[in-house]
C-alpha cells in the first residue's frame, strides 16, 4: 500500500473528520440510559454484537461492492448497492443519519477535489440522489486508490472509535477504559472483515432486534446528548 493511500485511509478514517458522525450514537445512547449496558463490559459487549452481526453483515460486504462498482463507473451497480444499503436501515433514525451524514460526506467530498478533476466528479456524485455513508466511503478509497479491504478495515475502525466516543460521553466511562475495548476488538476487526470479503450477495443481511428496538426509542428519549 503506498505511503499516500495509507495516510488517505487514515485521513477518512478520522473522527476529526467534519461530516457530523460524532453527532449519532446509533441507539447506543439509549441502551445506556435504560440501563441494557452498565458497565464498560456490557459496553463492549453491545459494541461487539453490533460488529460481528451487523456491520460485517451489511455495511461492509456492501462497501466492497460499491468500492469495485466506482472502479468499474458501473452506475447501476451504485445505484443499486447504495439503495440496498439505506433500504436495510431499520430505523428512520438510522436511516437519516446514512443520509444526513451522506450528504454530508458529499459536500467534503466535492472540497476535497482538484478544480481539473471536479467538474467529472461532480457528475458522477449526482448518479446518487441520496448517498450514504458507504458509497461515499467506498468512492474516496477508489479516488485515492486505497485497496477494497484496507477500506473494509478502516471504516470498522472509524466506526468503532465513534461508538466508543459515545459511549464514554453518555456514561461514566473513562478514556482508559475506551481504550481498552479498542485494543481488545481489534482482533474482531480482522474478523469480521474477513467475513464480509467472502459473503456472497444472498448472505447480505442482519437481524439485531435490540439495535433496532434502541434507535427506535432513542427517538423519544427525553433528554439525549445525540441526534436523532
Amino acid at each position: 500500500m503506498k505511503t499516500t493511500s495509507l495516510l488517505s485511509l487514515l485521513h477518512i478514517s478520522s473522527p476529526a473528520l467534519p461530516v457530523g458522525a460524532f453527532a449519532y450514537s446509533q441507539g447506543l445512547e439509549y441502551t445506556l440510559d435504560a440501563g441494557w449496558c452498565k458497565t464498560a463490559t456490557d459496553v463492549e459487549q453491545w459494541i461487539e454484537s453490533v460488529l460481528r452481526f451487523g456491520i460485517a453483515g451489511v455495511d461492509l460486504p456492501i462497501l466492497k461492492r460499491l468500492h469495485l462498482a466506482w472502479q468499474a463507473e458501473d452506475r447501476d451497480a451504485i445505484i443499486h448497492w447504495n439503495d440496498m444499503l439505506l433500504a436495510f436501515r431499520e430505523t428512520k433514525e438510522l436511516y437519516l443519519e446514512d443520509v444526513q451524514v451522506g450528504a454530508a460526506f458529499k459536500q467534503w467530498h466535492l472540497a476535497q477535489l482538484k478544480d481539473a478533476d471536479a467538474s467529472s466528479q461532480e457528475e458522477k456524485l449526482e448518479w446518487l440522489d441520496k448517498p450514504s455513508v458507504v458509497a461515499m466511503y467506498a468512492l474516496h478509497g477508489v479516488l485515492t486508490e486505497i485497496p477494497v479491504e484496507e477500506c473494509l478495515i478502516g471504516f470498522s475502525w472509524a466506526w468503532l472509535e465513534n461508538q466508543i466516543a459515545a459511549a464514554s460521553k453518555a456514561m461514566p466511562m473513562g478514556q482508559t477504559d475506551g481504550q481498552k475495548i479498542m485494543r481488545r476488538l481489534i482482533p474482531v476487526i480482522d474478523n469480521v472483515v474477513t467475513q464480509a470479503m467472502m459473503l456472497s450477495d444472498e448472505e447480505i443481511g442482519s437481524g439485531l432486534v435490540g439495535l433496532a428496538m434502541s434507535s427506535s426509542l432513542h427517538e423519544h428519549q427525553y433528554s439525549r446528548l445525540f441526534r436523532s
